[in-house]
């Protein structure tokens, strides 16, 4: 393990989640046995992974429940063990609504899971659908999760289903078509919750956006196609597209707003 790793971090890596993901790299190793990381965004998933390089003996894969899941948990293992026989610790859940026509929006499931008293970290993937949600979470939590009994103002019911009835697709809410000045994050995130670019700025500058799981407080940082913005309490946009100029020299773009 590189010294004084946690005291030169990247910009935007949570140095506590780093610390847990060192724990169980020294656990698996020492101890010889199977340790399981708490959910991993892209971002940190890509960080931490390597670190299992800096312990001897020790492999590591990762699985969010299905394929194409964006957060994951880390399992790390002796290396002489088979990654066939790994099998992360994850429930998968259905919520349904007393209402089934009803769209309710990520941050509506995850606010009611946390109202029971649930770690965000503990929580998987929230896929949104009409008339309820599947989401992932750890079978430590699942327990907890199967009480959740209402969501907004709805009724619901939530039992265990099996994982492969779960899909990554998530369809947008909206999908915008404008021009912008330049690609900068504050003219995309402006241009795609229809606010102005003050108020971008200060959303940006207030540490609640995100760039593919990254935190990012400069409001003139320049995005590109594909690229994941992630806004604390206001959803989520994907610059999907990014065309070419208009006479005048703006930038076409296309970006899809999420719930």
């Amino acid at each position: 393990m590189r010294p004084g790793l946690l005291d030169n971090l990247p910009a935007g890596v949570d140095s506590r989640l780093v610390a847990r993901v060192l724990d169980c790299c020294r656990g698996a190793s020492e101890k010889q046995e199977v340790k399981f990381t708490e959910f991993l965004d892209p971002f940190h998933l890509e960080f931490t992974a390597p670190l299992t390089a800096g312990f001897f003996g020790i492999r590591h894969l990762a699985d969010g429940g299905f394929p194409g899941a964006e957060k994951k948990r880390l399992a790390i293992f002796p290396d002489y063990y088979s990654p066939a026989d790994i099998e992360a610790p994850l429930s998968a859940l259905e919520i349904r609504l007393s209402d089934p026509t009803r769209i309710l929006s990520h941050r509506d499931y995850l606010g009611a899971l946390i109202g029971l008293g649930l770690n965000r970290s503990w929580l998987g993937d929230i896929l949104p659908f009409a008339g309820g949600a599947h989401i992932v979470v750890a079978r430590e939590v699942a327990g907890a999760a199967l009480n959740l009994d209402q969501v907004n103002k709805f009724k619901a019911q939530t039992t265990e289903v099996p994982p492969y009835t779960l899909s990554a697709g998530e369809n947008p809410l909206r999908q915008i078509n404008a021009t912008v000045a330049s690609l900068r994050l504050d003219a995309v995130l402006g241009t795609g919750l229809g606010i102005g670019r003050s108020k971008a700025v200060e959303l940006v500058k207030g540490d609640r956006v995100k760039v593919n799981w990254r935190k990012i407080i400069q409001p003139g940082f320049t995005l590109k196609a594909g690229d994941i913005i992630s806004i604390r309490g206001r959803g989520r946009l994907e610059l999907s597209e990014v065309g070419g100029e208009t006479k005048k020299g703006r930038i076409r773009i296309q970006v899809n707003k999420f719930s």
